[in-house]
């Protein structure tokens, strides 16, 4: 299964293939260990990999022209001999013109070795690019399972809700109120496998801190908990809670400010791989940063779909996953109106969290 995991993390496998291992790893928890443990050896070579400049159009030609026509005549012999094997010293003791063939058959080598790295190395890239792409599509889609689960069990029928203010005014309360109802199976799918985990700090962000043993990267808790918690420790299940992704924060009916009543659309977004800054602001979107090498997200969509949309395509969407229709980092204006952001953003600017 060894082969079959490392296939799958750089994205090698036909489809089919893809599909098996990863209905295997969603009931093998010891899988998921053990593709993670692939992906962290993996990680030092990719560290360390730097783009290779593609060979010239005219290498070919360069090369050809490198290498002699032939063997050089002495001096005794025509001008233009026909070579035959018998002509040929192959007893490993040829003087300057076998030397002279050594070398250029160490240069044509050499040449060879360095156009095949050119065209390798950029392929293993993207196949590590392709793979942790499909592994977060597979974690969204697991979260998508756990979503239509949740609101078969609301009775209104509506996805997970961010409060309006107080404690449970953060938008990674989606994941929260996911957990609490049994139906995260494994928290550590808040995680995008194209990003790195972070690290806990102290409230002021002067570095590692050890924080209460119920605020964890791999641990999510109750909602109940959370109206005991020290403000410190609250604001850290704020911003992490949501792990790498954004949620839905809510929507303005009819009725007022609630969470979205499920319509399986194929165009609202529900969840989707989060910026890496916090500045989210409508006027400067060039300034927010993506996981997946910064190419795009990972969105999902409220039938289940999820599409892979390149950094640079977002301003052009009708409805931009980050933003409401008024431009701005808050719930949506109307029910239609998808509007994801990180854990630790509230609803509206004005949103008292504590």
């Amino acid at each position: 299964m060894h082969e079959d995991l490392l296939g799958y993390l750089l994205g090698a496998l036909e489809p089919d293939e893809m599909q098996r291992v990863s209905d295997w790893l969603r009931d093998h928890p010891e899988g998921r260990e053990q593709l993670a443990e692939i992906e962290r050896s993996l990680k030092p070579l990719e560290e360390s990999f730097e783009a290779v400049e593609g060979p010239s159009d005219d290498l070919l030609a360069r090369t050809l022209a490198a290498i002699p026509d032939g063997i050089p005549p002495t001096d005794d012999s025509p001008a233009d001999p026909l070579v035959t094997l018998t002509d040929v010293d192959l007893s490993g003791e040829a003087g300057a013109g076998g030397n002279r063939w050594n070398v250029m058959d160490s240069i044509g080598g050499l040449l060879s070795v360095a156009t095949l790295l050119a065209l390798l190395l950029p392929t293993i890239a993207a196949g590590r690019f392709e793979a942790r792409k499909v592994a977060c599509e597979d974690r969204l889609r697991r979260n998508w399972t756990a979503l239509m689960q949740y609101v078969y069990r609301s009775e209104h029928g509506r996805l997970p809700e961010v409060a309006e203010s107080g404690r449970e005014a953060f938008a990674g309360m989606f994941a929260i109120r996911l957990a609490d109802a049994g139906l995260m199976d494994d928290v550590d799918q808040r995680w995008c496998p194209s990003a790195d985990l972070p690290v806990l700090s102290d409230a002021g962000g002067s570095g590692p801190q050890e924080p209460s043993p119920l605020i964890s990267l791999s641990t999510l808790p109750s909602v109940e908990s959370l109206h005991s918690l020290p403000p410190d420790d609250l604001k850290r299940v704020q911003q992490f809670a949501g792990g790498h992704y954004a949620y839905t924060l809510g929507v303005i009916g009819d009725q007022g400010f609630s969470a979205p009543r499920f319509e399986a659309r194929s165009s609202f977004a529900v969840m989707a791989d989060a910026p890496l800054e916090h500045a989210m602001t409508a006027d400067q979107p060039a300034k927010m940063r993506f996981s997946h090498s910064g190419q795009g997200i990972n969105v999902l969509y409220e039938d289940g779909s999820v599409r892979f949309i390149r950094a640079d395509a977002l301003n052009s969407m009708p409805d931009h996953p980050f933003f409401n229709h008024l431009g701005a980092s808050e719930a949506g204006v109307n029910i239609d109106d998808a509007s994801l952001s990180p854990s630790w953003r509230a609803p509206f600017s004005i949103s008292l969290q504590r």
